[in-house]
């Protein structure tokens, strides 16, 4: 099975990735991100309803092709994601919505759960990467939510992108 990555993908890769678990291609958590997930491999054909499993706060469904190619594009992140495209905006709004937060009064945005090569992503594509107690606070904050803002499906209602032209 020959998969092709596109900018749909993109996004529920980067959805994966920040809140995968170990049972096939899942994540964790409820609400929101559950339903976007579910909706999202579901109408883009990665399965089915009836293969769709959900367990604790756990929504996975298994598919090893998909799980390779999940974990492939995960570690070529830096690569696959160089351009400031459509599909390196769906991946980064896919990460976001899994695991970014908006500090409104601060004025900041950043990655609960990055790592190194989440900071090297936001530095190739133009957007500095501060470490502090943890979190990846993103540089240029108005516009990164600009780049993604087409692309997030859980933040799209927030009161921040309202103000992003």
């Amino acid at each position: 099975m020959k998969i092709k990555l596109t900018p749909e993908l993109s996004y529920i890769i980067g959805l994966w990735k920040k809140r995968r678990i170990s049972e096939g291609i899942g994540i964790r958590g409820e609400g929101d991100i559950v339903n976007v997930f579910s909706s999202e491999v579901i109408t883009k054909g990665l399965t089915t309803p009836q293969k769709l499993l959900r367990d604790d706060k756990k929504t996975y469904f298994y598919h090893s092709a998909y799980r390779k190619f999940f974990q492939k594009v995960e570690k070529e992140q830096t690569e696959r994601f160089k351009y400031l495209n459509e599909y390196a905006a769906s991946y980064l709004a896919g990460m976001f919505d899994s695991d970014g937060t908006i500090d409104v009064e601060k004025g900041i945005l950043f990655f609960n759960k990055a790592n190194k090569r989440d900071e090297m992503l936001l530095i190739r594509l133009g957007f500095t990467g501060v470490w502090k107690q943890g979190s990846l606070i993103i540089g240029r904050p108005k516009a990164f939510l600009r780049f993604i803002k087409d692309y997030v499906k859980i933040y799209k209602d927030h009161e921040i992108f309202k103000h992003i032209k």
